[in-house]
């Protein structure tokens, strides 16, 4: 399976065309497409075909940051970060069967926290200077060979990855690698992919 995690971008992925892009990330044979949406009113009929879309290829589609978006669609997938309510929370309102992801950003405590509570997976990052969050929190690379010593559940990086400096984080031997710019620019999502991918 990919260690690819794919996370769409309201700049980078429109809707007018992030149901192409979806379906051609799912084809590369991605299994984690994040719905991550800044946007005030967010299309709920286009979030519902997202995530038919990534039920057809047996991938989760997980919403970020917004529960009751996901409650609303029928998303049984959340990532959430430190201002998005605990896991216990979230559970209370999308049930026990909900894949939970968590923002842990530099602080091995909070995962820790995290996987006590019962979350799929932490986040760490982020890794690299970002171009779509450049204020973001920098994770360094010991933080996250702590926490692989110190966690059982899957840890995930994020944070300015690209296929120029991806190889440095397959030493990590994390168990998902977040992308968002260097998936969609600059060529075919394809053809980024094959680059991303080729240490892999």
């Amino acid at each position: 399976m990919s260690k690819i995690y794919a996370i769409s971008d309201d700049i980078l992925t429109p809707d007018e065309t992030i149901l192409k892009q979806a379906r051609e990330i799912l084809e590369c044979g991605i299994k984690y497409f994040q719905y991550r949406s800044k946007k005030a009113y967010k299309n709920e009929n286009l979030a519902r075909e997202l995530l038919s879309l990534c039920n057809d290829f047996k991938a989760k589609f997980i919403v970020n940051d917004d529960v009751a978006f996901a409650k609303q669609i029928g998303a049984k997938c959340v990532h959430i970060g430190k201002d998005d309510g605990d896991i216990k929370a979230v559970r209370e309102i999308l049930g026990k069967d909900v894949f939970i992801g968590v923002s842990c950003y530099n602080d091995i405590n909070l995962a820790i926290k995290a996987q006590d509570e019962g979350a799929s997976y932490v986040a760490f990052g982020s890794v690299f200077s970002s171009p779509t969050k450049p204020a973001a929190i920098r994770c360094s690379f010991e933080t996250i060979l702590q926490a692989k010593e110190i966690l059982a559940i899957p840890i995930c990086v994020i944070g300015g990855i690209n296929a120029q400096n991806i190889d440095q984080i397959l030493s990590l031997e994390v168990d998902l690698i977040a992308v968002i710019s260097a998936l969609y620019r600059p060529e075919s999502i394809s053809e980024n992919y094959k680059n991303l991918s080729r240490f892999l």
